[in-house]
């Protein structure tokens, strides 16, 4: 039995052969709701499915909250594995999977009270919390202990950053931030705004283009000046433009001595107020273990 087994969510936006490589559970942030039928991320409906519909009609596409009982079904199931869980989460600025997972842990306790569940909320998103869930994964696979696996990832966090470029304004509105007419305005002009990942987890506008090629180049100059060092782990997410994201990838090689490198798809449920189009960067440089 494994000591100890790391888990997240969908927002993580790890693809499927760095869950499986790593032995990461991850389960959905979110139902998505397209016309009154409620679907899982990444299950029923696929993530090229999910971006398809958010350009269709934006309108149709909502999120729920997962139940507590769903997260007790997984701890449950993951207990015959190991009594020791970590559950890195998305930023609880951004969502309510950690409260929610917190409730579960609670009727865990009445039916396992000999398993272990911590929740750590990774006070990130997409990229950054995906290469916090990594580090994890990693100090997990070397046998280190809860406690060891969760301070380790807490300082991977404490260095680690994260850009994001949207590609366009149209459906800021469903995030209750600007209103719809702001949003089509931004749209019509063409605003693609540069978002930043605080220290404290949440998203802060940073800077605005015209280009999307200006705002990927101002990316890098930003990571230049926030990082002491070039030797860097990355994590590119792009939400439905795999080949602007391989690109963008290939510029951060040219760029920094990139230490490690993955590419996955920004997450719907994060998605349907950013639009498809986003390009998301994590970054940190080596934390010892």
């Amino acid at each position: 039995m494994s000591k100890v087994l790391v888990m997240t969510d969908t927002i993580a936006c790890l693809p499927e052969e760095s869950v499986r490589e790593n032995n990461i559970r991850v389960v959905p942030a979110a139902h998505i709701i397209v016309n009154g039928q409620t679907y899982i991320e990444g299950v029923t409906l696929k993530t090229a499915d999910a971006y398809r519909l958010i350009k269709e009609d934006p309108n149709r596409f909502v999120t729920s909250a997962i139940p507590p009982d769903y997260l007790l079904g997984v701890y449950l199931e993951l207990a015959e594995q190991s009594k020791e869980i970590l559950f890195i989460t998305v930023s609880s600025a951004l969502s309510a999977v950690s409260r929610t997972a917190a409730l579960a842990v609670e009727l865990l306790r009445e039916r396992r009270p000999d398993i272990t569940v911590r929740i750590l909320d990774s006070k990130a998103c997409a990229s950054t919390q995906g290469l916090v869930v990594l580090a994890a994964a990693k100090a997990a696979a070397m046998g280190k202990r809860l406690d060891e696996v969760a301070e380790y990832a807490q300082r991977v966090r404490q260095v680690a950053g994260g850009l994001m470029l949207l590609d366009t304004l149209r459906y800021a509105y469903r995030t209750g931030r600007i209103s719809k007419a702001a949003s089509q305005i931004a749209s019509l002009l063409n605003i693609k705004p540069i978002n930043k990942l605080t220290a404290d987890g949440k998203v802060e506008f940073v800077d605005r283009v015209r280009k999307k090629s200006d705002g990927l180049e101002r990316i890098l100059n930003m990571i230049e000046r926030e990082m002491a060092t070039k030797a860097l782990h990355f994590m590119v997410t792009h939400a439905a433009v795999l080949d602007e994201a391989k690109s963008f990838a290939q510029q951060l090689k040219e760029r920094f001595q990139c230490l490690s490198m993955v590419i996955g798809e920004f997450s719907p449920v994060m998605g349907y107020g950013a639009g498809p189009g986003v390009i998301f960067v994590g970054f940190h440089p080596e934390v010892a273990i």
